[in-house]
């Protein structure tokens, strides 16, 4: 039995090693490593999880631009600024995202929203472009 213990323990330490080193890389924020579509996967509106808001998406461009298709702002790229942790989006009025959390897979912003708080948690897909905006 102490055998079979040992011999559990040492085939199971590598393969926790390896998860562990798997785990999403962690990046400095900067406009290079947002550049890129980002799905949504979870939304939070008042720490609660709301399904309203899925399929929306964050498309950051190499010209400095972010197109979102978030229903509070308009769907067209417009410049953003990167201020540490703080994404300003040029929108009218103007959206602060708050990022709480960054890798090469994952954002996750906050935003407030007529004093309603939400969460968006976004995974970096494969996707670069979306729908052209259409002007009326």
């Amino acid at each position: 039995m102490r055998f079979l213990l040992s011999l559990f323990a040492c085939c199971s330490l590598p393969v926790f090693l390896w998860t562990c080193n798997s785990s999403p890389e962690k990046l400095d924020l900067s406009s290079n490593n947002l550049e890129g579509h980002w799905e949504l996967t979870r939304g939070f509106r008042n720490q609660r999880e709301t399904h309203t808001l899925h399929g929306t998406y964050f498309l950051f461009s190499p010209d400095g631009k972010l197109t979102t298709n978030l229903p509070i702002t308009v769907q067209e790229p417009l410049p953003y600024e990167l201020s540490g942790r703080t994404i300003r989006h040029h929108t009218s009025p103007m959206m602060t995202y708050e990022v709480l959390e960054f890798t090469d897979t994952t954002l996750i912003v906050t935003l407030s929203w007529h004093g309603i708080p939400f969460e968006l948690h976004f995974r970096r897909t494969q996707v670069d472009t979306v729908p052209k905006y259409e002007q009326k």
